[in-house]
């Protein structure tokens, strides 16, 4: 089973990066900070689905992690054909990670907890 400290821990994570990418796009109108933060937040969705498939068999999160592999693959082409809007697409699948993160925290919290979890 999933603990809570776990799921709360990676939905604040990803909440926290995603301010901060939004924040200096906003503030700062810097592409490089902002693309700095939107890889980090890549890279720690990917470790966080890579750690929640080997460890709990959480097979819903190996969907991401295709299809994240399959945009990084492609990316480099699609910024040829299409320029800074090949961006689109990644940032797509993040918010679909973040939004599943948020619907298994609430499942993970509403979860009976045991006598020993308290």
């Amino acid at each position: 089973m999933i603990s809570t400290f776990r799921m709360k821990l990676d939905l604040i994570g990803q909440i926290l990066l995603i301010s901060a990418a939004i924040l200096f796009l906003i503030l700062e109108s810097s592409i490089r900070w902002t693309n700095t933060f939107i890889i980090i937040l890549g890279i720690w969705q990917i470790v966080s689905a890579i750690h929640l498939l080997v460890v709990y068999r959480h097979i819903k999160r190996i969907n991401f992690l295709k299809a994240f592999l399959v945009l990084v693959l492609s990316l480099p082409l699609w910024i040829n054909f299409v320029g800074t809007l090949a961006y689109l697409p990644v940032a797509g699948v993040l918010i679909w990670y973040f939004v599943q993160t948020i619907y298994e925290t609430r499942i993970v919290l509403r979860r009976p907890r045991s006598f020993w979890d308290l």
